[in-house]
């Protein structure tokens, strides 16, 4: 082995760590509004967990250590953090339950199906189309500007992100459901010609 092996393990460990940190921030951001944390607390924590969506991502392509498993964890800990923001959020008062509901069902049913579809094919299965990353964009916006909202209640500019953001990310949904069906189209019309 090289001796610079270890140092480039290390660095690959890099962008998996800002990932983890993404998915533990969900449920941190649920115990603190639990446990009746500073707004301000919250909304920090919601607005670093957004910088490492593009972070995470970044520092791989940087160091060239881009791989499907990290894909896969940036993938689930944008769902994860995302569900428990908006619903956390939703509970507050910050962003409307209907809005809240329907943002946060899409991200656990497309959660759901890719880990049901990954047990079916007997690997791990994360397909990304351009709706979805709308989707998930608009919901870091959503969620950063409805925690905003709470902890800055006097600066407006985050009550009127938030209910713009809101209606945007639910024609996103449409759109990411959209996309998530042409695919699925696509792979099942390429299953069929494909020889017994």
């Amino acid at each position: 082995m090289p001796h610079n092996e270890p140092g480039r393990a290390r660095a690959a460990a890099i962008p998996a760590a800002v990932s983890i940190f993404r998915l533990s921030a969900g449920p941190a951001v649920g115990l603190a509004a639990v446990l009746g944390a500073s707004p301000l607390l919250v909304f920090w924590i919601v607005l670093a967990a957004a910088v490492s969506d593009y972070l995470d991502g970044w520092i791989a392509r940087r160091i060239h250590k881009t791989s499907y498993d990290g894909k896969i964890l940036d993938f689930t800990a944008d769902k994860i953090f995302l569900s428990i923001a908006i619903l956390v959020m939703a509970r507050a008062g910050a962003i409307d339950a209907t809005i809240a509901g329907i943002l946060a069902g899409y991200h656990l049913l497309v959660l759901l199906a890719t880990t049901v579809i990954s047990w079916g094919v007997g690997r791990p299965a994360v397909a990304i189309p351009t709706g979805e990353r709308l989707v998930v964009v608009l919901s870091y916006v959503l969620a950063c500007s409805a925690a905003g909202r709470i902890a800055l209640p006097g600066k407006a500019v985050y009550s009127v992100l938030t209910g713009i953001s809101g209606y945007i990310a639910l024609a996103a949904v449409i759109f990411g459901a959209f996309s998530y069906l042409r695919l699925a189209g696509r792979m099942l019309g390429g299953y069929r010609k494909s020889p017994s």
